[in-house]
């Protein structure tokens, strides 16, 4: 600051020039920087967008910002500063634009760039939509961290030495970091493999839900009751995944429990007529019922039975479920037909009490 008054106190009339020089420099870069970027993003063939989303842009704004700093960076060499006030100067353009290099990167792969639509147009790619936005996080977190590292060293840091001091700190560290990378490493085999993918209906463990959002270190899950549940990569791998949204069918099962006192033809006009109901619903597939005698246990038949159904999302199902059994309430109705219930003995000793345990029979 002090070098800076000193140069201000020693201002002759030749400086002046050098210093309207340097204010016009300046102005003109500041002035045609719009322009420049909108030719820059021309050239390249860069896609536009309308004048108010523009200036949102990312590579606007960062050519923009360059292209201001380089009017600078040459007003200072102008000047002709004292060389501590100028290497600070240079150093913070220096900054300005690496940051702004790594922002016109970004940029470059957002999803509505030119770039990354040609690549979601690709066949190869089409297909692994959750793999490009994994890969595509990775290059951005990438950019970053080496744009970070350029400006560290450029105010002098020796992150090398920084990173040998820490000792213990380091491994502590490395350790805490382990998750972290394993959970990446995981979101990478799970984007490859892409068992699931964004609005598909999946089991993961004891979890069911639709599949809201794929991250780097976790999947959310959205329930039946609206609760939002966020899995870990690593736990994905280590647990069984169902996606009933890749079925072509759904196999739903039932069964009934019918009295003992229950004669082959009452079965046999029941099962018939669970067989027509299912046969006349459109979301079972042709062909596809069995319905049989289970079992005859001590104090009941078993009747069991399956289908085949188009029905893939849950909600239908759980209404196909629902009109297939009341629909089942209304046969029984009909054929004054009783389900079993399950029968106990309850043993009492001589004295009038229980033995405390009831045996269940089936």
């Amino acid at each position: 600051m002090e070098q800076i008054k000193t140069y201000i106190q020693n201002i002759k009339s030749e400086d002046i020039k050098e210093i309207v020089i340097a204010i016009i420099v300046i102005a003109v870069f500041w002035i045609t920087s719009s322009w420049f970027s909108r030719i820059v993003m021309k050239i390249f063939k860069i896609k536009e967008e309308d004048r108010k989303n523009l200036k949102k842009n990312n590579i606007y704004k960062g050519l923009k910002y360059i292209f201001m700093s380089i009017g600078f960076l040459i007003a200072i060499v102008i000047l002709k500063l004292p060389p501590t006030a100028e290497n600070i100067l240079i150093k913070i353009l220096r900054i300005i634009i690496v940051i702004n290099i790594a922002q016109i990167l970004v940029g470059m792969l957002s999803f509505n760039s030119k770039i990354m639509e040609k690549v979601s147009q690709n066949e190869k790619f089409a297909k692994n939509k959750s793999t490009i936005k994994l890969i595509n996080k990775a290059i951005k977190i990438v950019i970053y961290v080496v744009a970070g590292y350029i400006i560290i060293t450029d105010l002098g840091y020796d992150l090398s030495g920084l990173i040998a001091g820490l000792g213990l700190g380091s491994v502590v560290i490395a350790l805490a970091a382990q998750e972290l990378v394993s959970n990446m490493l995981s979101g990478m085999a799970i984007a490859s493999e892409e068992p699931f993918k964004v609005g598909d209906y999946v089991t993961i463990g004891n979890t069911s839900g639709t599949i809201e959002e794929i991250r780097f270190r976790s999947v959310k899950v959205k329930t039946a009751d609206n609760a939002i549940v966020t899995i870990q990569n690593t736990k994905i791998l280590n647990e069984y995944v169902i996606n009933s949204s890749s079925m072509d069918s759904r196999r739903f099962d039932f069964s009934l429990r019918l009295p003992l006192d229950t004669t082959a033809n009452k079965a046999t006009e029941l099962m018939e007529s669970i067989y027509i109901i299912l046969a006349n619903n459109e979301g079972v597939k042709d062909d596809s019922t069995q319905i049989y005698i289970d079992a005859i246990n001590e104090d009941s038949i078993m009747l069991k039975g399956y289908t085949y159904l188009n029905i893939l999302g849950y909600n239908d199902f759980l209404k196909f479920k629902t009109e297939f059994n009341l629909q089942i309430m209304k046969l029984l109705e009909n054929k004054n037909m009783k389900l079993a219930c399950p029968s106990y003995d309850i043993n009492v000793n001589g004295d009038g009490d229980f033995d405390n345990f009831y045996n269940k029979k089936s």
